[in-house]
């Protein structure tokens, strides 16, 4: 089950991702599905009317329990409800003693923007104090009075006990997710930590990377993932050693920040395909994850591991854990330009490089890969749907 948002990112890949797994492996799958871009044909009434049923969908819960009458699950796995299938889905196939599993792929249950990110800045007062901070500063979309239908999702169904008592088991991407989660109300035996993991669909895949002097960047082009910072510390790296950087996305910063930082050792490529990126990366001598927000855990890591591409990324949230410092890469300080640039200095004078990139691919094998993934994936089904029959929910 999930809510595609207007803008495709990284949760609709691991959605298609997972399913095509368990339909390789012979587990029937079906999606249930709508998008966000439905919204964009809603008038005002209508708008106002989604505002109010983004905390709790009578029209999705009889629209989600009719299908489950229909289709008869044995679960069924959650990736995303916001804002236009609710809560009430959990609700429907509570009804019918029908178990759940919700994977969290970002911040939403805690924090109505979904990041822990204000005025780009780590914020976590939504967590520690009151939701209604993030009223105060206009947190969902920039907007007071759209933040308010989404604090009131949060809070009317913590209050109703939604996220505790109506989901079997949640999948956290990291510890460092699942700590938040816990210390937001969720009980922890009811979370289990699975990372994401590539469709090994490419031949370039498992393959260690090319000798190359050339970063690469792979991103939306948004204050969020750092795309500043990194070309502020990419500047003051005096020894660059014929090595470029290569940006590759698009986003709202895009057109400033090719104005602003025009240089012959920076390259903007635009949008480029999974396949390209993948190339791209293969011939790369690091993946830089700059972002200055936790990250759930980003696709580009696992893509940069699975050709042993090593990454330098920033020393916060699950980048600190996915990123092993000295051993698969490196982290800087964050928010930190000064320590930044001497990282990346270092970096290109790595002189045990060659087995940093055995590293991540050995990584990539025990964590990351469809076997692993897959076996895991089963583990916690088989348990969830076994606990449901016995009437009691215990962790994997």
């Amino acid at each position: 089950m999930h809510n595609y948002y207007q803008q495709s990112g990284g949760e609709d890949k691991v959605v298609d991702q997972e399913m095509n797994l368990l339909k390789k492996n012979g587990i029937e799958v079906d999606l249930y599905s709508i998008h966000n871009d439905v919204i964009k044909e809603y008038g005002t009434f209508e708008k106002l009317k989604t505002g109010l049923e983004t905390v709790w969908s009578y029209k999705e819960y009889k629209r989600f329990k009719n299908y489950l009458i229909k289709q008869k699950p044995d679960i069924v796995h959650s990736h995303n409800f916001f804002p236009l299938l609710s809560p009430s889905i959990y609700y429907a196939c509570n009804k019918l003693n029908i178990p759940v599993v919700q994977t969290l792929h970002n911040y939403r249950l805690m924090c109505p923007a979904a990041t822990f990110l204000k005025e780009d800045k780590i914020c976590e007062k939504c967590l520690s104090a009151s939701l209604f901070n993030s009223v105060k500063y206009g947190c969902y979309r920039g907007s007071k009075i759209q933040t308010v239908p989404v604090v009131s999702m949060i809070g009317i169904n913590k209050m109703l006990g939604t996220w505790k008592n109506k989901v079997d088991r949640y999948i956290a991407l990291t510890k460092f997710a699942k700590n938040k989660f816990v210390s937001s109300g969720i009980p922890e035996e009811k979370i289990t930590v699975k990372g994401n993991f590539l469709q090994e669909n490419s031949n370039e895949v498992l393959k260690l990377s090319r000798d190359s002097n050339n970063l690469i960047f792979v991103g939306r082009l948004s204050p969020e993932k750092g795309i500043q910072d990194l070309l502020e510390a990419w500047n003051l790296v005096s020894k660059k050693k014929n090595s470029k950087l290569l940006i590759i996305g698009e986003g709202p910063e895009k057109n400033r920040l090719e104005k602003l930082y025009d240089s012959e050792n920076i390259v903007f490529l635009g949008k480029k395909n999974s396949d390209e990126v993948i190339r791209y990366m293969k011939e790369a001598k690091y993946l830089i994850v700059p972002s200055i927000w936790y990250e759930g855990f980003p696709m580009t890591i696992v893509e940069a591991y699975s050709v042993g591409t090593p990454v330098i990324s920033s020393n916060i949230g699950s980048l600190k854990e996915v990123v092993i410092n000295g051993e698969t890469g490196f982290h800087f300080n964050y928010r930190n330009i000064d320590n930044f640039h001497q990282v990346l200095e270092r970096a290109l004078d790595y002189e045990l490089h060659d087995q940093m990139k055995e590293n991540v691919l050995s990584n990539y094998k025990e964590k990351y890969s469809e076997e692993i993934n897959f076996k895991k994936i089963m583990l916690i089904y088989n348990e969830v749907i076994e606990e449901k029959k016995n009437g009691q929910i215990s962790a994997v």
